[in-house]
């Protein structure tokens, strides 16, 4: 039996829950569910109450697929208000490095390093090294004196994350670890080139777009421009004189992103505001849409130059929109070679919008196999519950991160 976990993002235009279970380092969805998020605007959650009803009708629907109640899971937070820095910690070694040193030297690195008003929101080891010795990314069964980690420390204020915490905490769920979108993101489509180089993805939201820079897989800057997929559909609403969600069905089933690609040819009929027929081009609705996503990826473009001044070896983006016919095209035209669309593989969630929470899972897993700690997030009996729908085929208030980091260093 593997281990299995539990993502959960709250995002501007949709929550998603996503329970998978790792056997032998591969990824098995188990169950994914999402519903349209309500109480979000611009990666801040506006209204808990709603935020609260509509997590819950997506964590009811993977509940009653699994037969499990989800009591943990780990959170995706936005990265707008996150902040970096790079931190050491160490600790003795009594006679080879386990993962409880590994734990200790981590908590020694972000020990008092924020302020009252932040709180600690990820710490992404470097390297580490045993006394003067190489740098190594996991330093466990290594003898010597003393272990000594580098890592990235990142913080956020107090008032922009206790909110989510809060939602989680209304449906009785267990923050068992957090992770920038960002970061998440990159661990989706981690390979081990990327872990070597300097790159940058861009996820294109709906609402805003975050331009992230990773220096060896880890997330060391970011930037969030304030536009997103949305401003697409209100485009199309405002051209044809249409509502959002049939600017919606022409932007998903109808035009091409690249324009060029489009057919004369071809023809959609809509309903106007004033219930009147139209009959719209695909050439001048990709036309639209090709406009408006040009002027998110040069806007990224500048983000990135603003961002880092080395050398960029490889740019992803990700987000539901780059699933839009055409969309790889119009990349390339921008970009060049070194930019492509990150299209997941693992069955079941096999869209561009699961991204970050499928990296949340992974990041956990990850986390856990560095700490030697066993994370799996439902009890025994549930699991073995689970294996037997899987045989009969039915398987179809005040919180302080702070604490909650001491407490999982410390576990």
């Amino acid at each position: 039996m593997g281990k299995i976990y539990t993502g959960i993002e709250l995002g501007a235009s949709t929550i998603k829950v996503l329970t998978l279970e790792v056997v032998k380092g591969n990824y098995h969805v188990l169950s994914v569910a999402t519903t349209p998020s309500r109480g979000i605007k611009k990666q801040e959650i506006v209204d808990i109450k709603s935020c609260i009803s509509s997590l819950q009708i997506a964590v009811k629907k993977v509940e009653e697929q699994l037969n499990m109640k989800i009591t943990k899971s780990v959170l995706v937070l936005p990265s707008e208000n996150a902040f970096f820095s790079i931190e050491h910690g160490t600790h003795k070694i009594e006679d080879r490095v386990t993962g409880y040193e590994i734990k200790a030297a981590l908590k020694d690195a972000v020990f008092k390093k924020n302020d009252e008003s932040s709180e600690i929101v990820g710490i992404f080891p470097i390297s580490f090294s045993v006394d003067d010795g190489a740098n190594v990314l996991d330093p466990k069964g290594s003898s010597g004196s003393v272990l000594s980690a580098k890592v990235v420390m990142s913080t956020m204020p107090k008032e922009k994350i206790f909110p989510y915490f809060q939602v989680l905490k209304a449906l009785g769920i267990e923050v068992a670890d957090v992770i920038l979108a960002p970061q998440a993101d990159y661990l989706a489509c981690e390979t081990k080139d990327y872990n070597r180089k300097m790159g940058a993805i861009i996820n294109i939201g709906e609402e805003t777009t975050t331009v992230s820079i990773f220096n060896k897989g880890i997330l060391i800057k970011n930037e969030t421009i304030a536009v997103g997929s949305l401003f697409v559909d209100k485009d199309l609403a405002y051209i044809y004189q249409t509502d959002l969600k049939t600017a919606r069905l022409i932007k998903e089933t109808f035009a091409i992103t690249s324009s060029r690609y489009a057919d004369t040819n071809e023809w959609m009929s809509i309903k106007t505001l004033k219930k009147e027929e139209k009959k719209i081009n695909q050439i001048g609705a990709s036309k639209v849409i090709e406009s408006r996503l040009e002027e998110i990826l040069k806007l990224s473009k500048t983000a990135i130059n603003n961002l880092t001044k080395r050398e960029i070896s490889y740019i992803i983006v990700v987000g539901g929109i780059s699933e839009l016919a055409g969309f790889a095209y119009l990349l390339e035209d921008l970009f060049g070679h070194k930019a492509n669309v990150w299209n997941i593989k693992e069955i079941g969630i096999r869209h561009n919008q699961f991204t970050s929470v499928l990296g949340s899972v992974k990041y956990y897993h990850q986390r856990c196999m560095l700490l030697d700690t066993d994370g799996t997030m439902f009890s025994l009996d549930a699991q073995s519950n689970l294996v037997s729908m899987k045989k009969k085929g039915s398987l179809g208030s005040d919180i302080s991160l702070n604490k909650f980091f001491g407490h999982f260093l410390d576990n």
